[in-house]
C-alpha cells in the first residue's frame, strides 16, 4: 500500500511538472516561455532570424514587420541601460495595453533612396512623402481572430539622408490571448506589390521568452 502511494505521489509530482511548463492556447499545449536575464532578453529580440521578424521579398522591393513585445520596448525605452529589470517589468506593464510592430520597406538591391525610387517628379516625390506620414497608416490592418484592428499608434520615422528603406513604428490594440494568430496586412499603392501579408502563428508566439524579474 505505502508504495502504491509513493507511486501516486510521485505521478502526480510529474503531471504538475508538465502542467507547469506548458501553456494551452485552443486546446493545444505549448511549451511555457524561457525566461531570460535582462540583458539575454534583448539579445534575444534583436537576433536577426527569430519568430519576432517576417519578411517578404517581391522583386525589386521587401517588406518585413518585427513585433516587439511589451518587454522589449520597455527596455529600449531606458536610455542609460542602468535600470533594473523591477523597473522596465513596471514600464512594460504600462504599455502593454498595445502590441508594437516595425514595418519596413526597402529597395531588395540595398542602393538608391526608396522615398525617390521609381519617382518622376519632384510632385510624385512630395506626393509619396506626404502618403507615408499620414496617408498610409489607412491601408494598415492587424487581423486577431473575428476582430479587424486599426493602428492607434503610426509614425513615419523619417530619415534625410540617402538610405534604401523606410520605416515605420506601429501599435494596435492588444489581442485577447497573447498566443492567438494574428495577421498584418498592407496593402501597398505606392510600388504596385498589391496586399502584403504576415501572419504570426501561436507556434511562433509562444517562442517568446519573458523578461526575468527579481
Amino acid at each position: 500500500m505505502v508504495k502504491l502511494n509513493f507511486i501516486g505521489l510521485s505521478l502526480l509530482i510529474l503531471l504538475l511538472t508538465c502542467c507547469k511548463n506548458e501553456r494551452v492556447e485552443n486546446g493545444n499545449y505549448y511549451k511555457a516561455a524561457v525566461v531570460l536575464e535582462k540583458q539575454d532578453y534583448i539579445d534575444w529580440c534583436r537576433k536577426k532570424e527569430n519568430p519576432l521578424k517576417k519578411t517578404k521579398e517581391l522583386q525589386d522591393i521587401t517588406f518585413s514587420l518585427k513585433y516587439k513585445p511589451a518587454e522589449y520596448v520597455a527596455c529600449m525605452e531606458e536610455s542609460s541601460g542602468k535600470a533594473n529589470t523591477n523597473d522596465v517589468k513596471k514600464n512594460a506593464e504600462d504599455i502593454d495595453g498595445l502590441d508594437y510592430y516595425d514595418f519596413k520597406i526597402q529597395i531588395t538591391s540595398g542602393q538608391g533612396e526608396l522615398l525617390k525610387y521609381q519617382v518622376a517628379s519632384m510632385s510624385d516625390y512630395d506626393s509619396r512623402v506626404n502618403y507615408f506620414a499620414f496617408g498610409m497608416e489607412k491601408d494598415i490592418k492587424m487581423i486577431d481572430g473575428s476582430d479587424t484592428l486599426g493602428c492607434v499608434l503610426f509614425h513615419f520615422e523619417r530619415a534625410y539622408d540617402v538610405i534604401p528603406y523606410a520605416t515605420f513604428l506601429l501599435a494596435f490594440p492588444k489581442g485577447k490571448s497573447p498566443l492567438a494568430e494574428r495577421t498584418f496586412i498592407y496593402e501597398d499603392k505606392v510600388f504596385n506589390k498589391g496586399i502584403i501579408k504576415f501572419t504570426y502563428t501561436t507556434e511562433d508566439l509562444s517562442q517568446i521568452p519573458k523578461l526575468k524579474t527579481i
